[in-house]
């Protein structure tokens, strides 16, 4: 297991202590709000970006920023083969997946996961396909940040004045206005 990110009971101890304040959104709902801290100095990479830029990421080492390396196991004809044989379990595909009976749907998965074995490239192990691995790491980081929260009712979000900031919140225990 990961090293945790959070002392969650001081985490909770603070929320506890946060004002409570009415939900714009929801109203009657009050929630507690408290300031985390700053993407910049909490996530792995300490950089900020979106899925559609990536200028300031360094690219993986392992497959050059590409998010796939070439697959030593490469065998045409074993996909060929597999590929016939998912269109047979799937009567050529007349009807979609999701109406195919159970059966069909886990011998396609299983076709399928085999099938992956044998294309000519793969998913970089390093980075997941996310072509760094500064990205892979943050991405890890949010989701574990989520876990987390989640022992305790709540969640991370951005503030409305800053970009960077990461703030937790919570639907209050009292329900009450103070």
């Amino acid at each position: 297991m990961k090293k945790p990110i959070l002392n969650i009971d001081e985490v909770e101890k603070e929320l506890n202590k946060a004002e409570q304040y009415e939900d714009i959104e929801n109203q009657g709902q009050f929630l507690q709000t408290i300031y985390l801290g700053s993407i910049l100095s909490l996530t792995p990479s300490g950089k900020i970006y979106t899925p559609w830029t990536n200028s300031n990421l360094e690219p993986c080492t392992r497959c050059k920023g590409e998010g796939k390396i070439k697959n030593k196991h490469k065998s045409t004809k074993n996909v060929d083969a597999i590929d016939r044989k998912i269109r047979r379990v799937a009567n050529d595909w007349v009807k979609p997946y999701a109406t195919l009976t159970k059966r069909q749907q886990q011998l396609i998965d299983k076709l399928r996961k085999i099938r992956e074995h044998y294309d000519e490239w793969k998913t970089c192990p390093e980075c997941y396909g996310m072509c760094s691995l500064e990205a892979r790491l943050d991405e890890d980081w949010w989701k574990q940040l989520e876990s987390e929260l989640e022992q305790i009712n709540a969640w991370y979000h951005g503030s409305e004045g800053d970009g960077c900031d990461i703030m937790i919140s919570r639907v209050a225990a009292d329900q009450t206005e103070e």
